[in-house]
C-alpha cells in the first residue's frame, strides 16, 4: 500500500490551492491596532471608537501586485483609453459631407455613400491617428509643406546639355522598360525607333521630344537606384529633365496623347525622388488632359484610342495610390472607369532587353514584330494591367459594407461584406499564373526565368489583396468600438479582420 503522505515528502512543488498568497479582507484602525484588540472594521467608525468618540481612522491598504496577464490588461485598457479620448465625436453628432461641399443632417438621413466621401471610420491621416503615433497633429500637413519649400529637381535651364550618349540613351530606355512600363504599359508600339530619332535630333520644344527627354530621365533615376542592380550617371536624370522642361509650357496647351504621357511621366519621376505633393499636382494635370482628350478620340480612331486608354488607366491608378495617401481633392477620374474600355496592353511599346537593341522593332513598319522571349513579357504586362485595374476598382469601394440607419448612423452591414469578399476572391481565383501570387515562391525564382518579371508584379498584388480584405472589414471593428459591444455576427467579422491582420489568412 502506498504511503498517503509520500506526496507531502517529495520534492515535487506543492498544490497549487497551497501556493495562493492569502490577502487581509478587513484592516483595523488605528486606535484597535494600537492597543492590539480586535477591530469591527466598519465605517465610517469602528464599534470601539465610536463609543468610545475617538477619531478613527485606517491606513490605506497595500495593493497586492497584479499578476502578468493582469498588469497587460490594464496596460491595454490605458491604452485603449488614451485612444478613445484621441478620437473624434460621435458621427451621429456631426453633419455629414458628401461630393458637392453639401452638407447634410443626419436626422435628413442620407442613406447614400459614394466612393469620394471621407466616412467616420476611414481614420489613416487624419489629425486624431497623428496624434495617436505621437507625430503631432500636423505632421502630414507639415510634411506637405515642407517638400513645397524645397527648389524644383531641375533648375529651369538646359545649358548644360548639348550631346546625349547614344549608348547611354539606351541603357536608360532598357531601365524605363525594365522598371517602370512593366507597372504602367503607356508607350506605343514602334516608341524605340521614335526615341532614337527624338535623342539623336536637335530637341526642339515639344510634346515628343518632352516625352522622351523623360523616359530617358526616368529611365536613368531607375538604372542609378542601386537597388535596382544599375549604376548609372550621378546627375543625368537630372540632365534629361533640364531639357524637357524646357517643352513644358508647350505640354501643358497642347491636346495630344504624347502631352498626356508627358504629365504622367513628370508625375512618376517625382515618385520616384520622394515628392508625393507635386508628383499628385502633375498626375492630376495629366488626368484632367486625358478625360477631355477621350471625349473627342473614339475607337475608329485606332491607335490613338488605345494610347488614351492605357493613358486613363495608368493615370486612374497613380492618382489613386497617392491620392489614398495625401489630403487632396481628386480629378473626378472615377467618374469615366464604367465608361472607359480595357485596356489592350499586348499593342503596347516592349523593348528588347536581351540585345540591347531597339532593331527587333525595327524591321516592322508599327514596330510591333516581338522575339519569342518577348511574347511571355507581353502576357505578364497585359496580365498584370488588367488585374490591378480590377483590384484597384475593388479598393475604391471596399470600404461600403456599412449603411445608414433611419436616424443617419453608419452601420456596418455584414452582407455586404460577405458579398465584397466573395468579389475579391473570384478575383483571385481568375488570376492568370504568370501574376498569381500565391504560387510564386522566392526560392523558385532562380529556377524559372519566366517569373523575373511576375514576381515583383504578384508580390505588390498580393499586399493589395490582403489590404483590401482587412479594409472590408474594418468597419466592423469601428462599429464595435462605437458601440461597446457586438452582436455575434459582428463578432466574428471582427475575428477575421485579426485573423488576416496576423497574417494566418488561408
Amino acid at each position: 500500500m502506498s504511503d498517503p503522505h509520500a506526496g507531502s515528502q517529495s520534492g515535487g512543488s506543492p498544490p497549487a490551492s497551497r501556493r495562493k498568497t492569502r490577502t487581509r479582507t478587513t484592516t483595523a484602525c488605528t486606535a484597535c491596532r494600537a492597543r492590539r484588540t480586535r477591530c469591527d472594521s466598519q465605517k465610517p467608525g469602528c464599534g470601539y471608537c465610536r463609543i468610545r468618540g475617538l477619531k478613527c481612522q485606517y491606513e490605506q491598504s497595500i495593493p497586492v501586485p497584479p499578476n502578468r496577464v493582469e498588469a497587460e490588461l490594464a496596460a491595454i485598457h490605458e491604452r485603449l483609453d488614451y485612444i478613445v479620448g484621441k478620437l473624434p465625436l460621435d458621427a451621429t453628432q456631426q453633419p455629414t459631407i458628401v461630393p458637392h461641399g453639401v452638407l447634410v443632417d443626419p436626422s435628413q438621413g442620407c442613406h447614400v455613400f459614394t466612393g469620394e466621401e471621407k466616412l467616420p471610420f476611414q481614420l489613416l491621416g487624419t489629425e486624431c491617428v497623428m496624434a495617436i503615433l505621437g507625430l503631432g497633429p500636423g505632421f502630414a500637413e507639415e510634411i506637405a509643406r515642407l517638400e513645397r519649400n524645397v527648389p524644383p529637381v531641375w533648375s529651369g535651364h538646359s545649358s548644360r546639355m548639348h550631346l546625349i550618349q547614344q549608348q547611354h540613351a539606351l541603357m536608360a530606355l532598357a531601365a524605363f522598360s525594365r522598371y517602370i512600363h512593366i507597372w504602367y504599359p503607356i508607350l506605343h508600339p514602334g516608341f524605340s525607333t521614335r526615341y532614337l530619332s527624338i535623342i539623336s535630333g536637335t530637341l526642339t520644344p515639344g510634346p515628343e521630344s518632352c516625352l522622351g527627354l523623360l523616359v530617358a530621365a526616368v529611365g536613368a533615376l531607375a538604372q542609378r537606384d542601386y537597388g535596382l542592380g544599375g549604376s548609372g550617371s550621378e546627375n543625368s536624370s537630372e540632365l534629361y529633365l533640364e531639357v524637357a522642361m524646357a517643352s513644358l509650357p508647350v505640354v501643358l496647351t497642347d491636346k495630344s496623347v504624347e502631352s498626356v504621357q508627358c504629365l504622367f511621366l513628370l508625375g512618376i519621376y517625382h515618385c520616384c525622388v520622394s515628392k508625393p505633393s507635386q508628383a499628385y499636382d502633375y498626375t492630376m494635370m495629366a488626368s484632367f488632359k486625358v478625360q477631355n482628350l477621350l471625349k473627342h478620340v473614339g475607337a475608329s480612331a485606332g491607335e490613338p484610342y488605345q494610347q488614351a486608354i492605357r493613358a486613363y488607366w495608368a493615370i486612374l491608378l497613380l492618382e489613386s495610390e497617392l491620392r489614398v495617401q495625401l489630403d487632396v481633392v481628386e480629378s473626378g477620374i472615377w467618374n469615366q472607369d464604367d465608361k472607359v474600355a480595357l485596356p489592350n496592353s499586348r499593342r503596347a511599346w516592349q523593348f528588347d532587353i536581351d540585345t540591347g537593341s531597339p532593331e527587333s522593332t525595327n524591321t516592322s513598319p508599327a514596330g510591333s514584330i516581338m522575339s519569342a522571349a518577348e511574347i511571355p513579357q507581353n502576357d505578364r504586362t497585359q496580365s498584370f494591367f488588367l488585374a490591378e485595374i480590377s483590384m484597384r476598382r475593388m479598393l475604391h469601394r471596399c470600404n461600403t459594407a456599412i449603411r445608414k440607419s433611419s436616424h443617419g448612423e453608419v452601420v456596418y452591414a455584414p452582407s455586404i461584406a460577405l458579398e465584397l469578399e466573395l468579389q475579391l476572391d473570384e478575383w483571385y481565383d481568375y488570376l492568370p499564373h504568370v501574376v498569381r501570387f500565391q504560387q510564386l515562391q522566392v526560392n523558385n525564382l532562380a529556377d524559372n526565368d519566366n517569373l523575373l518579371y511576375a514576381e515583383p508584379l504578384s508580390i505588390f498584388l498580393r499586399v493589395q489583396y490582403y489590404c483590401c480584405k482587412l479594409s472590408i472589414y474594418w468597419p466592423a471593428i469601428y462599429q464595435s468600438i462605437q458601440d461597446g459591444t457586438a452582436t455575434p455576427e459582428v463578432f466574428q467579422h471582427c475575428e477575421r479582420f485579426f485573423t488576416l491582420a496576423w497574417g494566418r489568412d488561408k
